[in-house]
């Protein structure tokens, strides 16, 4: 038996128990010596560690009267299933926290102070966990880790919110993943049959001529993309809102989301809760504009809208691109920007969006708002 799981080591002296103390005590009581003070003294050393201990004294007479009367009555599963959840929650917090920070998506200087000190206190909260007081309690922090882990699987595929929409979000990168990663195959393979021999082949068609976008027609689309931006710029400085700038990984977000619009012949947004959104334009029938006037085109039909003007005009956006894609049988584009400390967005848009809150309806945001006639087809 390892020496953890002995009873007198875990602060347990069963009656057959031979320990120091046990013994002392017991041969006290043959003697007919008085052993209530060994007893106390047997008692305040094998005393397991309580959560108030591990207070630092500074804090013990703030927390002393309201927080430990109330802690303390609470059973001891109950406390160990908190701190779980505890451990849990920061965890997820943590890698969120970090992974914003090694995307340079937030404040680095604010959001490092703020990771440290989480990483500290989740350490903490595992320390006391791991002490006697907690280790052999039920329920195990395992059972607790996989019941937590299997709810919020059922609620993501349940459709529960924020939950559905993370999960929409990891798919929609896992896409864009796949979709970027058959690009680079496809070029590697095209590259080494250039490599080969010519061979005879049959003459490609119309569509695949078309599908197949040249240099030129690709330095179009990037032109057009670089006008619209100076294009949205220019009526953000008209309307006193100060000018966004270029980022090239927004940018590969946005492409990766216009080119799945384009791939699904329809217009949709990124879900609730992304790292970013966008103002869409086009579909399936927007084919007859020439590249010189596409981006004033597209401009244009945003200004046009009041929701899409008002977040074109939104000042606290600090970055943004614009990503253009053209199939034989539809143009589509998008303006993205990041939504990080942009709070509930223009005063317009919070407004229509209360309405829609209050109104109880379960039709989705993007299909409310055709139907009462905010967004046009």
């Amino acid at each position: 038996m390892p020496i953890s799981d002995r009873d007198y080591i875990r602060g347990e002296h069963p009656p057959s128990c031979t320990c120091k103390e046990c013994t002392e005590r017991k041969l006290g009581k043959l003697s007919g010596h008085s052993s209530s003070k060994g007893r106390k003294e047997t008692l305040r050393r094998t005393k397991p560690t309580s959560l108030h201990s591990t207070i630092p004294p500074v804090f013990q007479t703030i927390v002393r009267k309201p927080f430990h009367r109330i802690w303390i009555n609470i059973p001891l599963s109950v406390h160990k299933l908190f701190l779980s959840l505890l451990v849990i929650a920061g965890l997820v917090d943590i890698i969120q926290r970090g992974y914003t920070l090694f995307t340079h998506q937030t404040d680095p200087v604010k959001n490092t102070i703020i990771f440290l000190v989480e990483v500290g206190l989740w350490f903490w909260i595992v320390a006391i966990l791991r002490s006697r007081r907690y280790k052999y309690r039920k329920p195990k922090f395992k059972l607790v880790f996989v019941v937590v882990i299997a709810i919020t699987l059922v609620g993501t595929f349940a459709g529960i919110e924020p939950l559905s929409s993370y999960k929409d979000n990891l798919t929609s990168k896992w896409a864009s993943y796949q979709a970027e990663h058959k690009a680079k195959e496809a070029k590697r393979v095209a590259e080494a049959i250039a490599m080969t021999p010519a061979l005879i082949k049959e003459a490609p068609t119309r569509t695949e001529i078309e599908s197949s976008p040249t240099t030129t027609q690709t330095l179009k689309v990037e032109e057009a993309e670089r006008e619209a931006f100076e294009l949205i710029n220019k009526v953000r400085q008209e309307a006193g809102a100060p000018p966004t700038k270029w980022n090239d990984e927004l940018y590969k977000l946005s492409k990766a989301h216009t080119q799945d619009m384009a791939n699904k012949g329809e217009l949709f947004h990124t879900p609730i809760g992304a790292t970013h959104g966008e103002n869409a334009w086009g579909g399936r029938g927007y084919y007859h504009y020439k590249y010189e006037e596409l981006a004033r085109v597209i401009v244009s039909g945003w200004m046009s809208s009041p929701l899409h003007k008002a977040w074109l005009l939104h000042a606290p956006i600090q970055e943004s691109v614009v990503s253009i894609v053209i199939t034989p049988d539809g143009q589509y584009a998008s303006w993205s920007f990041w939504t990080i400390n942009l709070g509930r967005g223009p005063e317009l848009v919070e407004k229509i969006a209360r309405e829609w809150r209050n109104s109880g309806s379960n039709l989705p945001w993007i299909e409310w708002l055709y139907i009462k006639g905010y967004l046009e087809k």
